[in-house]
């Protein structure tokens, strides 16, 4: 253990030796590069000169006196020493000079850098020589002009960064759809307005905060902790929020990059969508039930009438006229479609203009007084006054009298009474139908406008 010590010591030391060897090798060409530096030559040229200056000095001091006599001694070391004295003092002063501009220059580039420092812009600074002094000044002038282009750049894309977040910003409080941005420790980076109405959050209190925090849907951390975890990009879910009664589509995408630098969640609100498809699909139905029912009928009759029912004379009428009245239901309802059809459509055109509003219920309760009787019931119309006018579409109203009378009749126990009604109220003109039939739920009051909505499905 001791030799190989001694021997890690010899190592080191031959080490260490070889080290000083290489630095002053390496030290040589920068001692020669000394002797090429203008600065370095302007200062050897001057003590060169001012020693050779006192040479001469010193010379011709010693030859102006004789040294025979002792006083002749004496004067001699006396002017020797006011020459080395007035020698010194020019000496001193001239490397006072040399320093004092060097230090001048110095203080001038500390200033200079500590503006630099502090954020301000300093001025160019004059090149007086092109020793090292010079060049140091032109390159810190360089070096200015290099920041002030940088400063520049960096201002101008500090000015299109800001104005793309706020275009960014814009954009997204603009947008219809919930955008919620979260990094990779469910961290929420970004929250639009659309999300915390969507959401029900509370705005100032979740940017910042972990999604099991701010979000109270289980189903929306299961989709983040999916999309985080998973290579699949992207990832669709909906669900119910039950305080706010909606339905909420959302799609998660992960944000490229390894690992995955976060999520983002852009909900939609499907609401009114899935409410108009389940719309459709019931409209779909009654009106498929609603087309069956009379086709069914004429095809009945008719395959009564072919089995034999067509040679007896008074049944084959019957069923005849069974199949026509089916065959005005069937033709009816197509009306009733293709009107529909107009009216979404906007190629409906209402001609409004001064009506009589009695004389149109009158008209319909009229032309439904022979079905009421067939029911075995009483339609009765009254009103304050005899003629009662308003502004309306008279064949749209003749259709809404038409259809609450139907129904009244439709929907009244034999027995029963359809009292029609109309008054003025104010500057308004009201008219009800009034029956005690079997009524409307109170659930289902606010379909009773829904195109083609049966209480019973079973119609």
């Amino acid at each position: 253990m001791q030799k190989l010590s001694l021997a890690r010591d010899s190592f080191s030391h031959s080490h260490s030796m070889a080290s000083i060897r290489s630095l002053e090798i390496e030290r040589q060409p920068m001692d020669m590069d000394m002797l090429k530096s203008p600065l370095f030559r302007r200062i050897i040229l001057l003590f060169g000169g001012f020693g050779l200056f006192c040479l001469v000095v010193l010379a011709l001091v010693s030859l102006s006196v004789v040294p025979e006599a002792q006083a002749g001694v004496s004067t001699l070391r006396w002017r020797m020493m006011v020459a080395v004295t007035v020698l010194l003092v020019l000496g001193l002063s001239l490397l006072a000079q040399l320093m004092h501009g060097l230090i001048v220059r110095l203080e001038e580039l500390t200033r200079a850098t500590e503006l630099m420092s502090s954020g301000q812009q300093p001025e160019r600074m004059v090149v007086e020589s092109n020793d090292e002094m010079g060049q140091l000044v032109h390159a810190f002038n360089e070096m200015i002009l290099n920041v002030e282009t940088r400063s520049v750049e960096l201002q101008a894309n500090q000015q299109r960064v800001t104005r793309d977040n706020e275009q960014l910003a814009t954009v997204l409080e603009a947008m219809v759809e919930g955008v919620i941005a979260v990094d990779p420790d469910e961290r929420i980076l970004l929250a639009n307005t659309a999300a915390i109405q969507l959401l029900d959050l509370k705005a100032f209190n979740v940017v910042g905060r972990r999604t099991w925090e701010s979000i109270r849907v289980p189903q929306i951390h299961e989709l983040i902790r999916l999309t985080l975890n998973e290579d699949q990009e992207q990832h669709r879910m909906e669900f119910a929020v039950p305080w706010t009664e909606s339905t909420v589509a959302v799609v998660a995408s992960r944000l490229p990059g390894i690992p995955c630098p976060g999520a983002v969640l852009v909900f939609h609100d499907v609401t009114d969508l899935r409410r108009l498809e389940n719309l459709r699909r019931d409209f779909v139905s009654n009106v498929s039930h609603e087309l069956k029912t009379p086709l069914a009928a004429i095809a009945a009759y008719a395959e009564t009438l072919l089995n034999g029912a067509l040679e007896d004379g008074e049944f084959g009428r019957t069923f005849v006229g069974r199949i026509a009245e089916q065959s005005d239901r069937l033709n009816s309802l197509i009306l009733d479609l293709l009107e529909l059809a107009r009216i979404e459509s906007g190629e409906h055109i209402l001609h409004v203009d001064a009506v009589d509003v009695n004389s149109i219920l009158d008209a319909s309760a009229e032309a439904h007084q022979a079905i009421a009787q067939s029911k075995q019931l009483t339609l009765e119309t009254a009103s304050d006054e005899e003629c009662l006018y308003g502004q309306a579409d008279a064949e749209g109203l003749r259709t809404i009298a038409d259809n609450l009378i139907g129904n009244a009749i439709n929907y009244s126990r034999p027995g029963g009474s359809v009292y029609v009604r109309s008054r003025r109220e104010g500057d308004w003109v009201v008219f009800e139908v009034q029956d005690n039939g079997v009524g409307i739920a109170k659930e289902f009051q606010t379909r009773i406008f829904e195109r083609f909505f049966r209480v019973d499905r079973a119609r």
